[in-house]
């Protein structure tokens, strides 16, 4: 079969988006489909014969994790390339002219929903209620435009479906997670010791950003801070590391951060496998990749009950889901996964065990499903 996989997020962006698509894309064709990826172009990226980048603007102040892409001549590509279905993964421009370009060359267009509008508008000064409702009614009409519409929890297909979208048939489908890749690893001490990573280490791990809640979390740490000894740990990066920084100091726990940056590879699962508690504070996660690697990795997480997470946290089991704004029940419940140690382990266990179906041969399985069904209708 001959997918195109259309977005506006792809690597080398440090964005869960981009991770969940490259993988995708390259199970595919491990299963024998030729795909081809029509994504942003950046300054210094090896050019690739499956991938087609299209010009590409970084919106001020995103760091590159929002993109906006100027699709010329998208339709004559894949007029060439000829695939059999179009699979849109972002609604904005690349989205967009892969929405256009199935119309004008009757090829069935499936699209995913990874994510909802409105929590983004702050990169261009449009965050208010009235720009909030009209994304939201903008993506429920352009997902109602394809075939089918697949989403990583059922949580945005039932925000698309209130914002109007009808009678398109929906399915939800995980992003897959490297399994073999993230992985429980032994001897955490010894990981501890090489990135100066210390006991009780509360991790927050993926893209820095506004949208994340992170002040929340520097403030839920230092709480932490003030009734046991704990380290912060901050894997990732973004345009918001600044300011994080800034509210870690004020609240008196800059000398108890580490700031990692970003890892890859080996050294990437190694510093995850060093802390001991994943805190995601975000309200804005459909489903979070940072989450499910951590979950991958046997770490137990601590998140708030908003958007998809308590899709993918089962609460007391692969650790606690908590009301978004009760930073006291934060509090609680990592301090009790930090001195209970076993406890700490059975959620690590659990968290891996539910994953497992997540594996990436699986996931692509599913989607070929779904093209066949359109391929067939």
């Amino acid at each position: 079969m001959r997918i195109a996989i259309c977005t506006d997020a792809y690597l080398p962006q440090l964005s869960g988006v981009a991770d969940s698509l490259d993988l995708l894309a390259t199970t595919l064709r491990q299963r024998g489909h030729e795909v081809r990826v029509y994504a942003p172009n950046f300054p210094g990226v090896v050019a690739d014969p499956h991938i087609v980048r299209l010009p590409s603007y970084a919106i001020p102040g995103s760091a590159r994790s929002m993109m906006l892409v100027f699709p010329f001549g998208i339709v004559k590509k894949m007029r060439v390339f000829k695939p059999e279905v179009i699979h849109v993964n972002t609604f904005s421009t690349a989205g967009m002219a892969g929405l256009y370009a199935g119309w004008r060359l009757g090829i069935p267009v499936v699209a995913t929903d990874h994510t909802s509008p409105s929590d983004y508008l702050h990169y261009v000064g449009l965050d208010f209620a009235p720009f909030r409702w009209s994304w939201r009614k903008f993506a429920a009409w352009f997902h109602g435009r394809s075939a089918v519409v697949t989403a990583p929890t059922r949580h945005i297909l039932d925000e698309l479906a209130r914002y109007g979208m009808h009678g398109v048939p929906t399915e939800v489908i995980s992003n897959p997670v490297a399994l073999d890749v993230f992985r429980p690893l032994p001897q955490k001490q010894e990981l501890k010791k090489k990135y100066g990573i210390g006991e009780n280490a509360v991790l927050i791990f993926g893209r820095i950003a506004m949208e994340k809640n992170l002040d929340f979390a520097a403030d839920i740490f230092a709480d932490v801070a003030a009734r046991m000894p704990a380290q912060l740990v901050i894997l990732g990066d973004g345009p918001y590391r600044g300011a994080l920084a800034r509210r870690l100091d004020e609240k008196g726990v800059a000398d108890k951060t580490l700031f990692l940056g970003v890892l890859r590879g080996a050294a990437l699962i190694e510093a995850v496998n060093a802390a001991d508690v994943c805190l995601v504070t975000s309200l804005s996660e459909i489903q979070p990749m940072a989450t499910l690697q951590a979950m991958a990795c046997a770490l137990p997480i601590v998140g708030a009950r908003a958007g998809g997470l308590p899709e993918c946290i089962t609460d007391g089991k692969t650790g606690f889901t908590v009301d978004p704004k009760n930073k006291n029940e934060f509090v609680k419940k990592i301090i009790a996964l930090l001195q209970d140690k076993k406890l700490a382990e059975q959620c690590g266990k659990a968290g891996r065990e539910a994953v497992q179906g997540y594996f990436p041969e699986h996931i692509a399985e599913r989607f070929e499903q779904v093209y066949q069904k359109v391929l067939i209708t």
